[in-house]
């Protein structure tokens, strides 16, 4: 019995189809600010992207794990285990540190356990080993990671010691926030 050829074309069809509506798409782009022209790449989230503990891996394969990983020591209040996935792991430590001493033992509790329900994602834009996870529910804000032998790390964003490609995400996210740039 010959199989029916049209049939499996649309079969394959479908699945090239759903397949691509699956998987965001990555795009090559550019903006340009105050003269100067960035390439950046972004990839939309469509729908946007929600973190929970269990959609995903808790490694540092991928931006959106190693905050996932983040989020998930932190909400079991680990602080030191958290703080490894930054890039400079005792300024996270003495922040967090600082802000719990500042706003007492219940109020840190109750809002690390939330970190979760607190924000989705709608893309990622990446310049070189720069990425940044860009926020849907605070139009203008990021979490900034750089990626160093294979593995994301969270980089607090510092104007004075940022790099190039961080600054010029820091420009982009602005942008958007500004409503000068979209990433549809």
């Amino acid at each position: 019995m010959q199989p029916n050829i049209s049939r499996m074309t649309r079969a394959v069809a479908v699945c090239l189809l759903a397949s691509q509506l699956s998987f965001p798409q990555v795009q090559q782009r550019t903006y340009t600010s105050k003269g100067k022209t960035i390439r950046y790449s972004v990839t939309v989230f469509a729908p946007p992207a929600r973190i929970t503990p269990d959609n995903g891996a808790l490694n540092q394969d991928t931006a959106l794990n190693c905050v996932r990983l983040y989020w998930s020591r932190l909400k079991n209040l680990d602080i030191k285990s958290a703080a490894e996935v930054y890039l400079d792991p005792q300024a996270e430590i003495e922040t967090r540190t600082k802000y719990r001493e500042r706003v007492g033992e219940d109020v840190f509790r109750e809002m690390h356990s939330k970190v979760f329900e607190s924000n989705r994602f709608i893309g990622e834009l990446v310049i070189g080993t720069q990425h940044a996870l860009v926020s849907e529910s605070n139009p203008g804000t990021l979490m900034l990671f750089s990626l160093r032998d294979r593995k994301f790390f969270i980089e607090s964003f510092d104007a004075r010691k940022a790099s190039q490609a961080a600054q010029d995400l820091v420009t982009l996210v602005n942008a958007y926030g500004d409503g000068k740039l979209k990433f549809e």
